[in-house]
């Protein structure tokens, strides 16, 4: 992998994280199309690093609430722990089916598929009597929903901020809320991974340092960028261009794979 491929990775990585498109499922798209060596899942965690740090920079005045509450007390603390809540059955569904998910990476029709499942969660998340609940009113079994469809979407061509927002949605929560609250919940998870799998930063291809460094800041920046666009689409659009674009890149992996 050289510095330009690196680069439109970290791209797609950063651009496909937030918006409700599935990034796991366009890298593995742009791999197989680019045919690119990116020595292994080490150059995936560099390029999720880099959006969880564009993430934490858009939501720090969210994030530092949650964490003084948590100790302070106050809506922050509530926040928190729903928040942990649910991590729980998205830790259980990674952990898990861990060894079936790394298979599927190497299937691309798979995740063809999987963006197929994308574009029906937008539509219903659309389709669903639209709730105002306010982030400091998310309950328990909303947390549990939130964090069952993150879990899910570990699976290629599954969206993350599209399962998380749409089961938010589903709870009744507010589309602002729902959109706060699946990208907090993206920091404990990209995290995680990261954590799970820090190993392979031991072992890099030697001359990867620049294309990794390339891919996590291409990744941090776009990420920062795609997090706005998919806030102010929320406040006042639809999700069903995303469904149309899932849609069309499904159905042509599908065919053309």
């Amino acid at each position: 992998m050289n510095v330009w491929q690196a680069l439109i990775l970290g791209l797609v990585q950063g651009f496909t994280e937030f918006l409700p498109i599935s990034s796991s499922g366009h890298l593995v798209l742009a791999n197989h199309l680019m045919q690119v060596d990116v020595g292994g899942i080490a150059f995936e965690v560099a390029v999720h690093l880099g959006t969880l740090l564009a993430v934490i920079i858009y939501f720090w005045r969210d994030l530092t609430m949650v964490v003084v509450d948590f100790f302070r007390g106050g809506e922050g603390r509530r926040i928190g722990w729903m928040l942990l809540l649910a991590m729980v059955p998205t830790a259980i569904l990674g952990i898990g089916f861990k060894p079936i998910i790394e298979s599927l990476f190497d299937a691309p029709r798979f995740t063809a598929a999987g963006l197929l499942v994308t574009t029906v969660l937008l539509i219903a998340a659309e389709r669903v009597r639209q709730g105002d609940r306010p982030l400091g009113k998310v309950r328990k079994r909303d947390a549990l929903l939130i964090g069952t469809m993150q879990g899910m979407a570990i699976m290629p061509g599954i969206s993350r901020s599209g399962s998380t927002i749409s089961g938010a949605l589903f709870s009744g929560l507010g589309r602002d809320a729902a959109a706060r609250f699946s990208f907090l919940l993206s920091i404990p998870a990209i995290l995680g991974a990261a954590v799970v799998t820090a190993k392979d930063f031991t072992t890099l291809p030697e001359g990867m340092t620049l294309p990794f460094s390339v891919g996590f800041i291409a990744s941090a920046v776009s990420g920062y960028i795609a997090i706005g666009i998919l806030m102010a689409v929320l406040r006042k659009g639809k999700l069903y261009g995303f469904a149309v674009y899932t849609a069309i890149v499904g159905i042509l992996g599908l065919i053309f794979l």
